[in-house]
Parts: C-alpha cells; structure tokens; sequence
C-alpha cells in the first residue's frame, strides 16, 4: 500500500502528532489550488469543519488553533488513530487507481450498460 498520508510527531506538543500528506506519491502535477489541511476531509467528503469534529468526537483529537484561517487536529497514537490513516491511505490508492484508469458508461441498450474508457475532451481540461 502507499503511504499518502503518515503521522509526524509535532514539534510543539509533547506526544501528539499532526496528519501528514507525503506529496511524491501524488500523480496530480499541478498541486491543488488550496490548503492541504482541508486534503484529508476531501478524501473522506467530509467538509472541514465535519472532519475537525469528526476527529475531535471519534479519534479524540485536539483541535488547536482557533480563531486563525486553520484549525489543526493534532492526534495521540493508538490503533484508533492508526487505523484512521489506514483508511485515508486506502481512500487514496482507489482515488490514484480512479485517476490512473477512467472510465465511462454508455447505454448499449434499454437497461444494459457497457463500460467503455473514459474520453477527455480537450477543450474543458485546462
């Protein structure tokens, strides 16, 4: 499996640790056009704020940083927590093989579909 995401100890806080992107195993060359804090919550379709309480009521996180642009979980280590990147790096390799390989459905025939590769139109990919 590849590592997208990891745990990095915070350099702040005694044994907690902020939620990590490892960018060289990203396939999009242009980067994205916003904050990588928010990445995680966009894997899950999460909005942010429902990701922040979704770690601080499930994974126990602090959220620290209130009152400036953006709120960062910091996490303890434990299964739970390990487990949670598990699932955000599982997310991600379906998200990467989606990326990797597109397709499209076209109706064959009254209730029957075919799956047939996806075709990127020139003009609208910019």
């Amino acid at each position: 499996m590849s590592k997208f995401f990891y745990f990095d100890e915070s350099p702040i806080y005694t044994n907690k640790y902020i939620l990590r992107l490892n960018i060289d195993n990203f396939l999009f060359p242009k980067g994205t056009n916003g904050s990588f804090n928010v990445f995680p919550a966009r894997v899950l379709n999460l909005s942010y704020a429902d990701y922040l309480r979704y770690t601080r009521d499930r994974l126990g996180a602090e959220l620290v940083g209130k009152g400036t642009k953006y709120v960062v979980p910091y996490f303890d280590r434990n299964e739970t927590t390990d487990a949670f990147v598990k699932l955000l790096n599982k997310r991600m390799e379906y998200i990467m093989e989606e990326h990797r390989h597109p397709y499209d459905y076209k109706e064959v025939e009254e209730g029957r579909i075919e799956i047939v590769p996806f075709k990127k139109d020139e003009d609208t990919i910019k």
